[in-house]
């Protein structure tokens, strides 16, 4: 069956390595069938593979339109194993190649039209740019006797796990009987975050986050901080205000929205401070197209920057040249990379 692949920095390294000959490339919105089963959006995805065969095969010659059907029939046959039933998918962006097996990737964030194709010489990973998975992020909310834990990216989240402990209440009455019984509950309380933080590190050795965030009540947080194990506290990004218990899925992602905003402008101000102080000194950093290409050709790119699809084909050949070489690519957001021409990169050496 065909895997669905995240769209992430080692897809794309797979990608840019994908050769067998010419090679399809198709992205397909899935929005208008967001409400759909699995089975449905893949009767819509073959439909828009037919489209893509009848906009691509104008024009081409008798060797390049048997190329074609031969990517094509790859194409559908691989469309017909997705599994495509998880409406956190967007769209989905195919790639076959004439001789060779076909590569899926799954898109959590929208495409700008419901179909996309080229067939050339290697994949289209342009549109896919502003598509990547990024940072992984977990968000815990602790309560003194609930706790659940959402994993994800930016654009989705799941709740994978919650920890219910039997807390009692205050005891009612006064005098040493109280005293004990508020230490006992206390403990229980203390136990049941050390649970929970435990469960989030565990989580973490499995498959390592990238960023933390805890929601709960105010006077808790400061106990599931202490008891975090130094990893996670590392990674801690900040705290949401939020109800423990009874919030959606979609809440604690609109809650987590400001704080993703914040570390992305961050790391984007990061990025150019570093490229301002690279160009100062004439070694560590370039910017433009002609400098940046002649710095990937030389194999001294450490991290590409860029502003996104508007810069064209240049933004698709440097990504691919990146990631052969094991480079970071970062694409900003904001304008702040427009000056100096949309292109740059952070160097080894």
């Amino acid at each position: 069956m065909t895997e669905l692949l995240k769209a992430n920095q080692d897809t794309l390294r797979r990608l840019a390595a994908l050769g067998g000959g010419p090679v399809l490339s198709l992205y397909a919105s899935l929005d208008d069938a967001e409400a759909h089963t699995g089975e449905t959006r893949r009767q819509e995805l073959q439909t828009r593979l037919k489209e893509a065969e009848g906009q691509l095969r104008p024009g081409l010659d008798h060797e390049a339109a048997k190329a074609l059907e031969a990517a094509a029939a790859a194409a559908h046959a691989a469309a017909e194993e997705l599994a495509l039933d998880d409406h956190a998918l967007h769209a989905v962006a195919l790639f076959a190649p004439a001789a060779g097996e076909p590569l899926a990737v799954g898109l959590e964030r929208p495409i700008e039209t419901p179909l996309a194709t080229a067939f050339g010489a290697r994949a289209a990973i342009e549109p896919m740019l502003e598509a990547l998975e990024g940072d992984s992020w977990a968000v815990a909310l602790v309560s003194r006797s609930h706790g659940r834990v959402f994993r994800g990216n930016d654009a989705h989240l799941v709740e994978v796990s919650d920890v219910d402990d039997d807390v009692h209440g205050w005891h009612s009455k006064g005098g040493w009987s109280q005293s004990g019984y508020q230490r006992g509950i206390e403990k229980e309380a203390a136990d049941h975050v050390g649970r929970v933080c435990a469960l989030l590190f565990a989580m973490h050795e499995r498959r390592p986050l990238d960023h933390l965030v805890l929601g709960g009540p105010e006077e808790i947080l400061p106990q599931v901080e202490e008891k975090l194990h130094p990893y996670l506290r590392e990674r801690l990004a900040g705290r949401i205000r939020i109800d423990v218990e009874d919030s959606s899925v979609a809440e604690v992602l609109e809650q987590l929205q400001p704080l993703v905003a914040e570390r992305r402008a961050a790391a984007e101000r990061q990025a150019i401070e570093r490229l301002e102080a690279g160009l100062g000194t004439g070694d560590q950093a370039v910017a433009g197209a002609d400098e940046v290409m002649a710095a990937l050709r030389d194999r001294r790119v450490e991290t590409l920057l860029l502003s996104g699809p508007e810069t064209g084909g240049t933004a698709e050949r440097a990504a691919e040249e990146a990631l052969a070489q094991d480079a970071e690519v970062l694409v900003f957001e904001g304008e702040e990379l427009e000056r100096f021409g949309g292109i740059a990169a952070l160097l080894r050496f």
